[in-house]
């Protein structure tokens, strides 16, 4: 009798552990970011360009998210871009990426012409996308002289890591963490492996958007294309469905029930 009751034990911990590992894991929330480094604000400065995040996205004709909470922030002592993530990716237990809608990050410059007026030249970056699978930072890209038209290049790559992985924290992997009552959450960590290189493509538009050098001898274009950006963190929390991995788990006990009844009545 013991015998079968331990067997019918050990199956109902199967059968919940095998619910709960057939569950995606959904995304409950996240943070994180970008921490530019020396050579990022030095690029920056050598163009005469500085970051701006508004508490509200801009109303920009064209531009979707316009008068939207912006999820990004700069703070201009750290060096650093806060997210807040809205969405996640997973793929079995590892986070393969985190999406922050709504994100706006803005590079502008503004420059003083003979005339004694001034241009203001910006790029957008909207929508972040932290991707750790494939170790790079994509946005929505866009361009835009005075209050002139919204020029946009698409969904392109901002940033790549120069070398592949995630470090730190949980290394990307979701870890269970339980609660009380048996109540299971999972927690995934870490950032991006190397130093983060800009995407040579998209460092080509934002110098000529700008109003900057593209030459391949240019000092700030030098210093653009080859600088260490910096480093990025993110952080995500996520929830098993809970009604479909109980269920299974209340099958396991009824077994395990209906085995002892049975042995008892024996």
């Amino acid at each position: 009798m013991k015998f079968a009751f331990k067997t019918a034990v050990i199956a109902a911990t199967f059968i919940a552990a095998s619910s709960a590992n057939a569950q995606s894991w959904q995304f409950q929330s996240g943070s994180g970011g970008l921490t530019f480094s020396g050579d990022a604000l030095s690029a920056l400065s050598a163009s005469g360009s500085s970051i701006v995040t508004a508490a509200t996205v801009p109303t920009i004709p064209g531009l979707d998210i316009s008068g939207a909470v912006n999820t990004a922030a700069y703070t201009k002592a750290t060096g650093n871009v806060s997210l807040t993530f809205s969405d996640a990716v997973t793929n079995g237990d590892n986070l393969t990426s985190l999406q922050a809608a709504n994100s706006f990050v803005q590079i502008r410059r503004t420059t003083f012409n003979d005339d004694e007026t001034t241009t203001t030249r910006s790029i957008f970056m909207a929508n972040f996308d932290v991707n750790l699978s494939n170790s790079t930072i994509s946005a929505d890209l866009y361009s835009r002289t005075n209050s002139g038209a919204l020029v946009s290049y698409g969904t392109r790559s901002i940033f790549a890591a120069d070398l592949p992985g995630v470090v730190g924290g949980t290394q990307g992997v979701i870890v269970p963490v339980f609660g009380p009552g048996g109540q299971v959450t999972g927690e995934a960590s870490g950032g991006l492996a190397g130093s983060l290189r800009m995407n040579l493509g998209t460092a080509d538009i934002i110098l000529a958007d700008l109003g900057l050098n593209t030459s391949a001898t240019d000092p700030v274009a030098i210093l653009v294309r080859t600088a260490n950006w910096g480093t990025t963190q993110a952080a995500g929390t996520f929830a098993v469905p809970e009604p479909s991995t109980y269920a299974m788990f209340g099958v396991g006990l009824l077994a395990v029930g209906a085995v002892a009844r049975r042995r008892k009545a024996a």
